[in-house]
């Protein structure tokens, strides 16, 4: 082998070397990045959540019960339109404005601290360094019961922005998600909005469903 082309592969180790070894950096620089954002975010879900604060608190929602047909039509099957009285995590009354449902549906507000459990964590690589900052995360087994999905947090304050939750099951009909977004008001993050689809199976077709809720008049109760 000639002198030029010792070189030459010399030259050529070396920059792969190089190459490996930033890549290793940057990678460990976007894991502690992760560590910082997952542990910041927990800790203002823990104190800025209301239901997790106890806090007193109403609000007026309108909720509508919408089925698909198999050519993807919309049909309002139920509507309800509730002022919701919570204290301590649980709603304490709820006042029926109009509704077209005898027994209305309890309007579930919780969700996850996706920030903390055997996730796997990622940053979208399109992101622009705005205020919104997205942070996916997905799990390692397929499990029913444990969302996946994306969370967009705001980038100086690491309050929730927007929540978007898919749960996974072997059988793709069986499937379902759920999505939120958030206001902060007098320093605690509500949700100002709730949809939520979920299919069924049937004996010859499959069924689509959403839920989707407006909430407004949010008043916090001192």
């Amino acid at each position: 082998m000639s002198i030029l082309k010792k070189n030459t592969w010399v030259i050529i180790v070396f920059v792969s070397v190089c190459v490996l070894a930033l890549s290793l950096v940057a990678q460990e620089e976007t894991d502690e990045i992760l560590v910082h954002y997952k542990s910041r975010a927990s800790e203002v879900f823990n104190g800025r959540n209301p239901l997790l604060s106890g806090l007193k608190f109403s609000f007026e929602a309108t909720t509508y019960y919408k089925l698909f047909d198999e050519e993807k039509n919309t049909f309002i099957i139920d509507s309800i339109i509730a002022d919701y009285y919570y204290s301590f995590e649980k709603i304490d009354s709820i006042n029926v404005i109009a509704s077209s449902k005898d027994d209305p549906d309890t309007l579930d507000l919780k969700y996850p601290n996706i920030f903390i459990g055997d996730y796997l964590y990622n940053f979208y690589p399109n992101d622009t360094g705005g205020k919104d900052l997205s942070i996916g995360f997905d799990s390692k087994d397929v499990n029913p019961n444990i969302p996946i999905g994306l969370a967009i947090v705001d980038r100086d304050y690491y309050f929730l922005k927007r929540l978007y939750m898919y749960y996974m099951n072997e059988q793709k009909v069986e499937r379902a998600s759920k999505s939120f977004r958030f206001v902060e008001i007098d320093g605690f993050i509500f949700s100002d909005s709730v949809w939520e689809l979920k299919s069924k199976s049937g004996i010859f077709t499959t069924e689509y469903f959403r839920v989707e809720t407006g909430i407004r008049n949010i008043k916090i109760q001192r």
